[in-house]
């Protein structure tokens, strides 16, 4: 547990659906639920170094979904109905009332799924460039991350490498095409093979062992650490389709009420797809649609928010907070 985390009270805890394992942490009772929601690949430790900055004013949580982590495992289970009624039980029985919601990423999406379909515990959303239609099939096919899913998928397959092939092929020329959009400092070639063959003897050694690279940036390391700990099929369920299954992103906006702060991060377009989580038109559209009070902030940085600019997101919510938040 990280020494900031500690000293601020946040602790790391299991709770069990009645159906999975849920790995996440909490800090001590001092003002109104904040629950934090990781993107796809990454876990808890998303929100390491933004939780310390509200943990005086909020009680913060911050978890990890199936497939992520320390969590259950699940292949062929991975669905935003499913991940929703995981929240709401995860709301119902450690958080026990109603929560601001904050999401990022994939993480919004499911922010939204709970605010539409389980108000009765979320007070305000927190939308982190939520990937709201760009996810949805088969429009995800048009973005740079399907092919990042793609390399993630192959993962969970018998000969597909592992993460050793996963960090060389996939997560070092991702890392270098979305310098605009992410925060990943890549080193030069020859450290990353020497990374990936140490990634491949210490996980043959030790199967399941995250990579924690201490020598790397806190908010990279994190990046790193977490996508060690991936079931590569919880995004073979995205380049399916399956995982929005019974899940319509308009309707389910259409049901929002609660007041709504989003938080949009840079993209653009590369090769012809979009590189980012949202456009501009999909922020409108999102906006359209929605019926509570609505924040917007532009934020320049990248799409992994409270890993890039953790001080600037903790005073929009704090403002944000003050200005809507009953």
């Amino acid at each position: 547990m990280d020494k900031a985390l500690k000293k601020a009270g946040i602790e790391e805890q299991y709770f069990h659906t009645g159906e999975i394992k849920m790995n996440y942490v909490a800090g001590p009772p001092n003002g109104t639920p904040l629950v934090f929601i990781p993107g796809q690949i990454v876990t808890w430790e998303e929100y390491s170094l933004i939780m310390p900055e509200l943990a005086d004013r909020f009680q913060v949580f911050a978890v990890s979904l199936r497939g992520h982590g320390k969590s259950s495992w699940t292949p062929g289970k991975y669905t935003f109905n499913q991940l929703g009624k995981d929240m709401t039980a995860f709301l119902k029985g450690v958080v026990g009332k109603p929560a601001i919601v904050a999401g990022n990423s994939s993480g919004g999406v499911l922010t939204s799924w709970l605010a539409a379909n389980s108000p009765k515990w979320v007070k305000a959303i927190v939308l982190e460039d939520p990937a709201l239609f760009t996810s949805e099939w088969p429009a995800i096919k048009d973005t740079w991350v399907y092919d990042m899913f793609l390399g993630l998928s192959r993962m969970a397959i018998a000969g597909g490498g592992g993460y050793s092939r996963f960090f060389l092929e996939e997560l070092m020329r991702a890392a270098e095409d979305a310098k605009g959009v992410m925060d990943m400092k890549v080193p030069p070639k020859p450290i990353q093979k020497i990374i990936a063959c140490w990634i491949a003897v210490k996980q043959a050694f030790y199967p399941g062992s995250p990579i924690d690279l201490k020598i790397l940036p806190k908010s990279v390391r994190i990046l790193v650490k977490s996508t060690s700990q991936f079931d590569g099929n919880f995004s073979r369920a995205f380049v399916e389709g399956t995982a929005g299954e019974g899940f319509d992103h308009a309707t389910t906006l259409a049901k929002i009420t609660q007041p709504i702060l989003y938080l949009h991060a840079n993209w653009f377009m590369h090769q012809g797809r979009l590189l980012g989580a949202q456009d501009d038109n999909h922020v409108a559209r999102v906006k359209s649609l929605v019926k509570g009070p609505w924040k917007y902030v532009r934020l320049n940085c990248g799409h992994a928010v409270a890993l890039e600019v953790p001080v600037e997101e903790a005073k929009e919510i704090l403002s944000w907070v003050d200005e809507y938040v009953k």
